[in-house]
């Protein structure tokens, strides 16, 4: 075997037409490839179209001059001087089906590329070619995909950012927070900054002028591929070329500090590695970080990554996400959406178009589904990356120079995202806290939990302004706790159903000091109807109030149960009574000592609303407890 011209031409035989011929023919191959060893293209050319007018039977001087032609990028000559060598001998070469099936494909001619490729997937059986034969392979996917959405495009219409976001450099990597700031990657000559531009209109696709984000140092350093947590006070992003770096790329937080981002802190080996890793998202709980890396160990190229912050502040060492989102390719610009429905990405390895495609994975239970490519025209035969989808799921923004109106090497485009593609809508939890005796500089820590699973779903603490915000995916039921040293904690239980409207729920919240004669509602216990069998529900409250015993090991506490008015009052006083008691039980059983609890049931003789409609009798069956020493 001997190498010809690129790495992907191999001479295989010699000439069995005629011998004489074709030992000449292969002289003058031979020859060509000294010239073109010597960068004589020209002579190396003049050289093979001599040997295939001279030796037109033999098939070898066809297929190096059909090498050489693709080696030059002329597809069209190419492919005449390999279709001539199959006509010759069929399995001559077969790599020229290989070769053939890539012309193919880059000519929209898919029916003779299915050809090809399966006829080199079917025929080749060396083992030195084995990755080829599962390139094949894929290729066949990728064109009878190709071919479906051909047929059935789905809606699209992208539009460019204008002037106030995108110029004649490259821009790309663009992050959404929860009110839809718009922070983005610009790349100027050979270094790339972070940009920001303030909402105006988002849901039309105007940000105001961007701004250079001065609170990082760029010098001789690249940043970017930022991601905002949700609560808009960290900042996960990479640094490249830091000389307190562990690989030539490492991921950084920056903790915001009123109108500025603090020092940068590098996230250490357990997420960062020898090598590049970068394009972290961070998800709507505040720990799950998503991040691109190329180090060893993984499926191809590079692939997507995670690690989880434990609450003491460390993270977990880094795990592959496997290999339902990973490929023998690259995998890139991983996107978690605030709602933690969906993962979205672009990959060179799963079935699509061609180049980079984005792909969707929804998300349940933990468990990533089949990824779904998001389709033509959205994906196209050149690379498409850097998806970022808005809170309430229905417009996405991404990075692409394919179109007319692109205003340097790469812009920023917007589109509404159909319908199968939207990720759950996320609703913004937002407000103030105050502090029932005045004080301030005090910070809280508010917590939602999903009812059905105890799942935490978001986390966040308030900032300087004592302002807060929070994603809620919509269509569940969730529990708010709000937490903070030596006051007592707000609880609240609230629904946000799939029709909910408005993209903020706002709530204000006072705490109250802990001291004598002060009272909570439990609003998050829950007991089956008419017993008093503590559901699993109540878990997370039930968690909260033991966390406030146990951090304050001085206080006693009165449990109280009530009901409404159904029902005799003997029976409501039992029923109450023996609520009150289910949960000092719950308690004692977590360590807390018999002392500290009392428990009392008042029936329905303590009633904070009428009993004439529903939701009155719903908030007079109620468990509170009292702070009695």
């Amino acid at each position: 075997m001997r190498q010809l011209f690129f790495v992907f031409f191999a001479l295989l035989s010699i000439c069995t037409y005629s011998q004489t011929d074709c030992n000449k023919a292969n002289f003058l191959v031979d020859k060509a490839f000294g010239y073109y060893q010597k960068g004589d293209i020209e002579k190396a050319f003049a050289t093979l179209r001599e040997a295939v007018e001279k030796y037109p039977s033999c098939p070898e001087a066809y297929t190096s001059l059909a090498q050489l032609y693709l080696n030059n990028k002329d597809l069209v000559k190419a492919r005449e001087y390999y279709e001539k060598t199959i006509s010759l001998q069929a399995d001559y070469d077969l790599n020229a089906y290989y070769h053939l099936g890539r012309i193919y494909k880059e000519q929209k001619d898919f029916e003779k590329a299915l050809s090809a490729f399966a006829y080199y997937a079917d025929k080749q059986k060396a083992k030195k070619y084995l990755s080829r034969v599962e390139e094949c392979q894929q290729e066949l996917k990728n064109i009878a995909f190709i071919q479906a959405e051909l047929k059935n495009p789905k809606p699209f219409s992208a539009k460019n950012l204008g002037d106030n976001v995108n110029d004649s450099n490259y821009q790309y990597l663009p992050t959404l927070t929860l009110d839809e700031q718009l922070y983005l990657t610009q790349r100027e000559s050979q270094q790339e900054k972070f940009y920001f531009c303030e909402n105006q209109d988002a849901k039309h696709y105007l940000w105001a002028s961007k701004s250079l984000l001065a609170d990082f140092d760029y010098q001789n350093k690249n940043i970017g591929a930022a991601s905002i947590s949700p609560d808009g006070l960290y900042m996960y992003f990479a640094i490249c070329g830091d000389k307190d770096g562990l690989g030539s790329c490492d991921i950084y937080v920056s903790q915001r500090e009123g109108k500025h981002w603090g020092k940068p802190q590098n996230l250490g080996a357990n997420v960062n590695s020898s090598a590049w890793d970068s394009q972290p998202s961070i998800a709507s709980d505040g720990r799950t970080l998503f991040f691109v890396s190329n180090r060893e160990g993984g499926f191809g190229g590079s692939d997507i990554y995670y690690s989880y912050k434990k609450d003491n502040g460390t993270w977990t060492k880094a795990k592959n996400l496997g290999e339902k989102i990973n490929t023998s390719k690259d995998e890139i610009s991983p996107f978690i959406h605030p709602s933690n429905t969906t993962l979205f990405f672009a990959s060179q390895g799963h079935t699509g178009m061609g180049g980079m495609d984005l792909f969707y994975s929804k998300i349940n239970k933990g468990r990533f589904a089949d990824p779904v490519n998001l389709g033509y025209p959205i994906n196209s035969e050149d690379d498409e990356t850097c998806l970022v989808v808005s809170p309430n799921g229905k417009y996405a923004i991404f990075a692409s120079n394919r179109f007319a109106d692109c205003k340097g090497k790469m812009d920023l485009y917007a589109f509404e995202l159909y319908e199968q593609a939207q990720p759950t809508k996320v609703v913004c939890m937002q407000g103030k806290i105050s502090f029932a005796d005045g004080r301030q500089g005090l910070t809280a820590r508010f917590t939602i939990k999903n009812l059905s699973n105890n799942r935490v779903i978001a986390q966040t603490t308030n900032a300087e302004n004592n302002a807060y915000h929070l994603a809620i995916p919509v269509g569940e039921d969730y529990a708010l706790s709000v937490e903070c040293e030596g006051y007592l904690f707000y609880s609240e239980n609230f629904s946000i159903d799939r029709h909910w409207s408005e993209d903020y729920y706002n709530k204000d919240i006072v705490l109250t000091p802990i001291k004598e004669g002060e009272s909570v509602v439990l609003q998050n216990i829950f007991f089956a109807i008419d017993s008093y069998e503590l559901l699993e529900t109540s878990s997370a409250e039930l968690e909260t109030l033991l966390r406030l015993l146990n951090q304050n090991p001085s206080i006693r506490i009165e449990i109280a149960g009530h009901t409404d008015n159904s029902g005799t009052k003997q029976h409501n006083l039992q029923l109450s009574k023996s609520r009150a008691e289910a949960v000092k039980g719950w308690l004692q059983a977590k360590g807390v000592e018999d002392s500290r609890i009392k428990c009392v049931g008042y029936g329905d003789t303590k009633p904070i609303s009428d009993n004439k409609t529903e939701e009155g009798r719903k908030q007079n069956r109620r468990t509170e407890f009292k702070i009695i020493r």
